[in-house]
């Protein structure tokens, strides 16, 4: 019984469908204009009949024509194309010279200049480029089944060659490959030539069967319909009656055509009355006729296929016209629905224009209004958590190791016994410096200047108290001097470099690196000490470690931050091997402080 009840449902949902519906009044709409056509050509009178037959096949004889000059502009393209190609022209006349490797790159250039100038429609073209040195080239992998002599004596190349700057259409029986050698074709030839010169250097040959050129008009092609495309020697090249294709147009209508300037005018020969078209076809250098026997076409007034046939095609006018409809309706929730899936993946700047019909006017403004309120929310946390990461950071500047700072006191008291003025001196401003910047300073991030320098007062004071037996260089790059960092995250690895890495007064060399490398600050602190086991390095990555000298920031508290702060992508590795020395290096992005920005003292 369930189960019946949901069956019906889901069938009055699909009855009440957009879809449905809108099917609904295109089926209507076809059946009132298939009974309005029908009265109206039951109604038509002979002439009326053919003037309106006849301006109709006019509008899709110039369709025809508008294509055919677009086929010839396409064609245009792919010939400029290689005229221009350094690849092609390296390969025609340099290529004998090449190895295997440089024939490969500039064969892929070639296929790859090629690729970029064709339409989507001219993929599959039978294109041969050759060379004045006999070098060829081939668009399709076929065999060419004509010498380079024939090839360099046939009637395109010879075109080709007396007018280098256009292309020129000969028809011919028989292509210079293997799947043309039999058949009509329809020669398209350029010669390829140096700009400054006009030296030739090769030429480029596009073979066109008749089937390829059919689509370009079988839509004008019909029982009481042809067309003839013909040449300046009066050869029918290209024509829906296969017949006629490579002989000498002699008709009388097209003598008749020949004799008037009039782009449309109607004849009778041997009886029939025919309607003639013609257009100039400047750039193919031929002219294109349309013919259309007006008593065929009546003798199909009363046929009801036909009329079945146009009805169907104003239906599918009507059907093309409500799909245009629908889509301009529904876009508007298409495009919401994109939005609200970037959406999820967290970009947050997709707010809808207020366009469309009233109820989606007011789903825009709503989903607008949700967008504010959701970045007004996002703003306000990002700024909960940015306060509490200075709280962290002020927390972090208080843990200095009370034994670090009675020992460098200690060291102080023993150089004053020693009289030691100067370094006494230069031990206390190291040290004053250090706690400024570590405990007065309350920002979160400083330059690379300036963390240097923090570390540069460091090392002073722990070769004060245990002697310069491990000496520290810095190497920064001039493009990371103003960088900014997070503070507090190079001194917990130069202060295990110096107790871990060197015990027992061992002596040593710590080198740090700073540079900038694809879009990152890298920083590689490096030291020639003892080194230690691999996963040993990454345990202290992954987790917190002891107390260390200074502080207690660890290392495992500084992936931690980096992590917080830019994302896992970025952060610390180590490598160490024993006895090898250690290895760490810290990926950072790329920030700067402001022009005019303060920061806290």
């Amino acid at each position: 019984m369930e189960t019946q009840r949901v069956k019906e449902d889901r069938k009055r949902e699909w009855w009440n469908s957009f879809s449905v519906k809108i099917l609904g009044m295109v089926l209507s709409g076809i059946l009132l204009i298939a009974i309005t056509v029908s009265c109206m050509v039951l109604g038509m009178s002979k002439n009326v009949f053919t003037e309106t037959y006849g301006r109709s096949q006019e509008k899709v004889f110039l369709q025809v024509e508008e294509e055919w000059n677009a086929f010839h502009e396409n064609l245009q393209n792919i010939t400029n194309a290689i005229d221009s190609s350094w690849a092609f022209r390296l390969y025609l006349t340099e290529g004998d010279r090449f190895d295997n490797v440089r024939t490969f790159q500039n064969i892929y250039q070639m296929e790859k200049d090629l690729e970029q100038s064709k339409a989507s429609d001219l993929e599959r073209l039978n294109i041969l480029v050759m060379g004045i040195g006999g070098k060829h080239y081939l668009s399709r992998t076929e065999t060419i089944t004509a010498t380079d002599q024939e090839i360099w004596n046939s009637r395109p190349v010879l075109l080709a060659v007396q007018e280098p700057e256009v292309l020129h259409y000969t028809y011919s029986h028989g292509a210079y490959t293997a799947t043309g050698r039999d058949t009509d074709v329809i020669i398209v030839s350029k010669a390829l030539y140096y700009h400054e010169s006009k030296e030739i250097y090769g030429v480029v040959l596009i073979t066109l069967t008749m089937d390829e050129l059919k689509r370009y008009y079988d839509y004008f092609i019909t029982d009481n319909t042809n067309m003839y495309l013909v040449d300046e020697e009066n050869r029918i090249i290209c024509s829906g009656d296969a017949s006629k294709i490579g002989t000498i147009a002699d008709s009388a209508w097209y003598i008749r055509a020949g004799e008037t300037d009039r782009e449309l005018f109607r004849m009778r020969e041997n009886g029939v009355s025919l309607t003639v078209m013609q257009r100039e076809l400047q750039y193919l250098g031929c002219r294109l006729y349309g013919v259309i026997d007006n008593d065929m076409a009546l003798g199909r007034l009363y046929n009801m296929p036909l009329l079945i046939l146009l009805c169907a095609a104003l239906g599918a006018m009507i059907l093309l016209l409500c799909l245009i409809y629908t889509r301009k309706t529904l876009r508007p929730l298409s495009e919401l629905v994109q939005r609200m899936g970037r959406l999820r993946q967290g970009d947050f700047d997709q707010y809808m224009p207020v366009e469309g019909t009233t109820e989606v006017q007011e789903l825009a403004s709503t989903y607008n209004y949700m967008l504010d309120d959701l970045q007004s929310y996002i703003n306000e946390l990002l700024e909960t958590q940015k306060a509490r990461r200075r709280s962290e950071i002020k927390a972090l500047q208080m843990q200095i190791n009370p034994h670090y700072i009675y020992n460098t006191l200690a060291s102080i008291k023993w150089l004053v016994y020693q009289n030691d003025r100067d370094r006494t001196v230069q031990t206390i401003d190291a040290f004053i410096s250090l706690l400024r910047n570590t405990i007065s300073n309350t920002d979160e991030f400083i330059t690379i200047d300036q963390e240097v320098q923090n570390l540069e007062n460091y090392i002073l004071i722990n070769h004060t108290r245990y002697g310069d037996a491990v000496q520290v260089e810095f190497y920064v790059s001039q493009n990371c001097r103003d960088c900014l960092l997070p503070k507090m995250i190079l001194q917990p690895f130069v202060e295990n470099a110096f107790f871990h890495a060197f015990p027992s007064g061992r002596s040593g060399n710590i080198e740090i690196y700073m540079k900038q490398r694809e879009g990152e600050l890298e920083i590689r602190i490096v030291d020639d000490g003892i080194g230690m086991e691999q996963n040993r390095a990454e345990e202290a990555v992954k987790q917190a470690g002891n107390r260390e000298h200074f502080s207690g920031i660890g290392i495992h508290n500084v992936q931690e931050r980096l992590e917080l702060l830019y994302g896992k992508q970025y952060g610390v590795s180590i490598n160490s091997s024993p006895k090898e020395g250690t290895e760490v290096l810290i990926r950072l992005p790329v920030n700067h402080r402001e022009e005019g920005e303060d920061h806290e003292e």
